[in-house]
């Protein structure tokens, strides 16, 4: 009797254990991975109030600027998310890593355990807007004539003169 109580205890003890490392696990959502084109990118995985954002940050092997970028959805409406959550991010990640550019806008990303018909389309990761607002375009120089724009005509040629002394 003793002996089975010991093993309940101990079989009890283990699978606490294995959900702590389930749960250790789950919470490693973070990493690195490189792509075919050579960049090196850092993903980091957030959840809020059932979707799922992923965020990428990749820079070029020669250096070159870093682009970041972020793909949300709800891949909890997939039916095989639940149990096989890991396998579903597995997916995801191969597929980002398969990608030359994986910030640049293309197809959702969508695991194959939650392929067409198996999911609705908010399973999948889309893309999201750059929330950085795009910088202007430089305006033209302006090639006019200082001489012309300021002085009168008749004194256009000393005004010239002047402007032309002083831009040196």
């Amino acid at each position: 009797m003793r002996l089975l109580l010991a093993l309940l205890v101990l079989a009890a003890l283990g699978a606490a254990a294995g959900g702590a490392d389930r749960e250790a696990a789950e919470e490693a959502r973070a990493g690195r991975f490189s792509t075919p084109e050579q960049h090196r990118c850092r993903w980091e995985l957030r959840s809020a109030a059932g979707a799922s954002e992923l965020r990428l940050s990749c820079r070029a092997a020669g250096g070159g600027a870093a682009q970041s970028c972020a793909y949300r959805g709800e891949p909890r409406r997939c039916p095989a998310f639940g149990a096989r959550s890991r396998q579903y991010w597995r997916q995801i990640l191969s597929r980002l890593r398969r990608r030359r550019h994986p910030c640049a806008p293309g197809a959702p990303l969508s695991a194959r355990l939650c392929g067409p018909g198996q999911a609705p389309p908010e399973a999948q990761l889309r893309l999201l807007p750059d929330p950085r607002p795009a910088s202007p375009a430089p305006g033209p120089e302006p090639t006019e004539d200082p001489a012309q724009t300021y002085c009168a005509e008749r004194w256009h040629s000393l005004c010239s003169f002047f402007v032309s002394f002083w831009e040196g």
